[in-house]
């Protein structure tokens, strides 16, 4: 499956091109009598006359996936027929124009007919499955180009606290099904954006004049040395199916103590309801990776695993240069691979079917969750803290 912007990059924008030649006439006779007519002068030349007239574009090259305009046209008019029953509105089909200019005007008054009744919705020309050019029509969820980045060291921490031990397991069951069905990506993998990040932030404190102090340097490899090895230790523990399997059992049986965990125990039953509602139901099964991204061709997109991924911690040494890397790179970056509705028109449809609501619920789940985590991450803090105090 693949976007077919190619009809429109090749019907370019020139003057038609032809040949003058003389028109023959019979000679000219001259008679005394006949009386001469006045002498008149050509118009002055003016240079930027062409500009008063508008030119029919032609076609350079036709583009191999438009090669066979019988098929070409036969399966467009039949999408465009579709559409416009299910949308209630009408588009000539410019027949008089040469092909593929006749679907270049047709799929332009279809946009603009299309964006007087919802803004939000985008039309593609798209090849797929046999069929050589069909309507799609497109609407994105906008996740307001965030990063839902998860630190799991608080579920580390809590893990290792027996007294705490029943908001640990709800904790990782949550985590679990955000890695092993929501499709949430994790920070020790090879495969993963952040590990690319953090392997690139350790090369970079290779050298010793990255340090200012002595023993600095063996200090932060040992600290990357821990945060690699506790969050294998607790990757195995997130992708463990037995997690998952015992959300719901975890969740009516919890008691929170304190506001934090109460939090936790209202996610925990939205996570529940999410499962049964959307069963096995990933953000990346509305993600394309570029295939859908609205006005692009695919390259130049800040890609699911880039913005929605698990990492360490907020406050360990790596975090500032994590993020740092992290922005840099992205900044670049103008647009984003966000989940879309599709609904495809080589067929008659019965409804208009963009349906968001799943998108909507998990990426405000994934705020809380975030935050959630986030509290759990300044409990340790602020333990830490009244225990210097009390100290002194």
């Amino acid at each position: 499956m693949h976007q077919n912007q190619a009809l429109h990059q090749s019907v370019l924008s020139a003057p038609t091109t032809c040949t003058f030649r003389a028109e023959p006439r019979p000679y000219a006779r001259s008679f005394r009598d006949q009386k001469r007519s006045a002498k008149t002068c050509t118009n002055e030349p003016y240079g930027n006359g062409f500009l008063n007239f508008a030119f029919t574009p032609m076609v350079k090259d036709i583009p191999e996936e438009l090669r066979n305009r019988k098929k070409t046209e036969k399966d467009f008019f039949t999408s465009v027929e579709n559409l416009c029953k299910l949308y209630g509105i009408c588009v000539d089909r410019c027949d008089s124009a040469p092909y593929p200019q006749n679907i270049a005007i047709t799929l332009k008054a279809l946009n603009e007919k299309l964006g007087a009744i919802d803004q939000e919705i985008a039309l593609r020309l798209m090849a797929w499955e046999g069929k050589m050019a069909s309507l799609v029509t497109v609407k994105k969820y906008d996740t307001g180009m965030t990063l839902f980045y998860l630190p799991v060291e608080p579920l580390h921490r809590l893990l290792q606290n027996r007294e705490r031990k029943a908001a640990a397991q709800l904790l990782l069951s949550v985590c679990a099904y955000l890695y092993q069905t929501a499709g949430v990506s994790y920070h020790t993998e090879d495969s993963s954006y952040l590990s690319y990040i953090y392997t690139m932030v350790e090369e970079w404190n290779l050298e010793p004049e990255c340090f200012e102090q002595e023993g600095e340097q063996e200090i932060f490899f040992r600290e990357i040395s821990y945060i690699r090895k506790s969050g294998e230790q607790l990757l195995s523990k997130i992708s463990d199916p037995r997690h998952l399997k015992a959300l719901k059992k975890r969740c009516d049986k919890f008691q929170p103590l304190g506001e934090t965990e109460e939090k936790l125990k209202d996610i925990a039953e939205r996570v529940c309801r999410l499962m049964v509602d959307y069963p096995d139901r990933s953000i990346m099964d509305s993600i394309y990776s570029g295939a859908f991204a609205l006005d692009s061709d695919g390259d130049g997109l800040i890609g699911a695993d880039q913005y929605i991924s698990f990492f360490w911690s907020s406050s360990d040494c790596l975090y500032d240069q994590l993020m740092d890397s992290v922005n840099a790179e992205l900044n670049e970056i103008g647009l984003i691979d966000e989940p879309v509705s599709v609904q495809f028109f080589d067929t008659p449809q019965p409804a208009i079917s963009h349906d968001l609501s799943f998108e909507r619920y998990f990426f405000d789940l994934l705020h809380e969750i975030s935050d959630n985590l986030n509290s759990f991450e300044y409990e340790k803090h602020h333990t830490i803290t009244e225990q210097d105090l009390s100290a002194v």
